[in-house]
């Protein structure tokens, strides 16, 4: 049926001002359509993102052998963990072809993380360190990834992973080291340190003095000559790591520490690019890790993702507490060649540096008894003690003094104030940096020289 309809007129001018202002209220009362096909493609990215990284993070996530599950996966535990204190251990592994001595562990530092307030600590112990390992004794330290690796049956049971053992091993020897639970372990191999460092573009090192190391060992079992001149450079890969691994230009110690300063510049490597250059790195970056990197952290755990991602934004590298287990800090009892017996009472006094955090004070106070009289050091030592400071064993003063001065050799405005305090002393009987005639500390962080007015401090 045909309808004959007259022609429409065109609109006046009125009625389409009209029409343009019914549009924009219409508008107003709903998302611009680009609005909502934005936040869409924004949330399916997202989402596949998620789902990408969830895949292909679980491909590295490593059983733990000391807390087995019926799945073999990895022990729960996790997202919760991450709202409160936890730790990782990260064991550098040697592990090349052929290798003529085994698979071993060159590099052992203990992370502590306190995700509320935001900050971190790391502890490194050499590795020629003699410990008590779990069913083999007193060994260097480093010995126990090789036995864990090479006795993975026999030690946690059949099917277990020969890496996952080796950490696992290492991770009880250094809680009964240490006195402090391993929530989690970090296993990387050099090849895997050096590929990320390049995946980041390289990592800015600020080196304080040249590094030159005429033995530094190859892939091949032979040695090269390497050079690091001094002064802030973005070091590659490869650098990188012959700057963290070499030990012939000085001693382990400072190894450790310049591995430490690496871990910290990675980190900001990271914080210093945007979102979305790091989204774009992440295929590679997990490439690089899936290679190199097991872990026994739930990764593939979405919020445990995100909560490792919230935190690597958050943490600046100026609130990661450093520390070793070295001479200048922690007393050598005994050493045998390369073994090193350390002090337990001085490795614990680390470990409570270490759980304190940046800008907490724990400090060992040495009373020098210049007042040539018998006993007072050591009954002012009790006092101290007793009043909560730790203290080293009393000694003499190189000469007596008629004044008692309270000497701070690290810079600890607080616990110096409190032992002022306690003792009453003066603000010219305090100081703050070592005068020129200051003793050598020995280990201690503060020394108080007692003079022949000691009997208004504490007598």
């Amino acid at each position: 049926m045909n309808h004959d309809y007259p022609p429409r007129r065109p609109p006046t001018a009125r009625e389409r001002v009209a029409a343009r202002r019914a549009s924009r209220r219409r508008a107003q009362r709903r998302p611009w359509p680009w609005l909502l096909l934005a936040l869409a493609c924004g949330g399916l990215l997202l989402f596949s993102l998620l789902g990408w990284a969830r895949g292909t993070l679980q491909a590295f996530e490593q059983a733990d052998p000391r807390r087995p599950t019926t799945t073999g996966a990895p022990a729960a535990a996790t997202s919760a963990t991450l709202r409160g204190p936890f730790t990782v251990l990260l064991i550098g592994v040697d592990r090349r072809e052929d290798m003529l001595e085994g698979v071993r562990s060159d590099t052992l530092i203990l992370v502590y993380v306190h995700p509320a307030d935001g900050w971190a600590g790391m502890l490194a112990i050499p590795r020629d360190s003699v410990v008590n390992i779990p069913n083999l004794g007193q060994r260097k330290i480093n010995t126990a990834y090789s036995h864990g690796f090479n006795n993975a049956v026999a030690l946690y049971g059949a099917g277990t992973d020969a890496a996952a053992a080796g950490g696992a091993l290492v991770a009880e020897t250094v809680e009964g080291f240490l006195g402090v639970p391993i929530d989690h372990i970090a296993q990387i191999d050099f090849a895997g340190f050096e590929q990320i460092v390049d995946t980041l573009g390289g990592v800015p090192v600020d080196v304080a003095q040249p590094l030159l190391d005429g033995g530094y060992p190859t892939e091949d079992y032979g040695y090269e000559r390497i050079y690091v001149p001094a002064g802030l450079q973005v070091l590659d890969g490869a650098t990188a790591l012959r700057y963290a691994r070499s030990r012939h230009s000085s001693s382990d110690f400072d190894r450790s520490a310049r591995q430490q300063q690496v871990l910290r510049a990675m980190l900001d490597a990271v914080r210093a690019r945007g979102l979305l250059d790091q989204a774009t790195l992440l295929p590679q970056l997990a490439s690089d890790l899936e290679q190199s990197v097991s872990t026994t952290l739930p990764l593939s755990d979405l919020d445990t993702l995100r909560g490792l991602a919230d935190l690597a934004q958050r943490l600046d590298s100026g609130r990661i507490l450093t520390l070793s287990i070295n001479p200048n800090d922690v007393a050598v009892r005994y050493e045998d060649g390369s073994d090193i017996y350390w002090d337990e009472a001085d490795v614990q006094l680390q470990v409570a540096r270490l759980l304190a955090g940046p800008g907490a004070e724990t400090a060992r106070i040495k009373v020098l008894n210049g007042a040539n009289v018998q006993g007072v050091a050591g009954r002012m030592s009790e006092r101290l003690q007793t009043l909560g400071f730790t203290v080293e064993p009393p000694g003499d003063a190189p000469a007596p003094t008629d004044r008692t001065r309270l000497i701070d050799y690290r810079d600890l405005p607080q616990t110096r104030e409190q032992i002022a305090e306690a003792l009453g002393l003066k603000a010219d009987q305090v100081f703050a940096a070592p005068p020129p005639d200051a003793p050598p500390p020995d280990r201690a962080d503060l020394v108080l020289i007692l003079g022949t007015d000691y009997a208004e401090y504490g007598e």
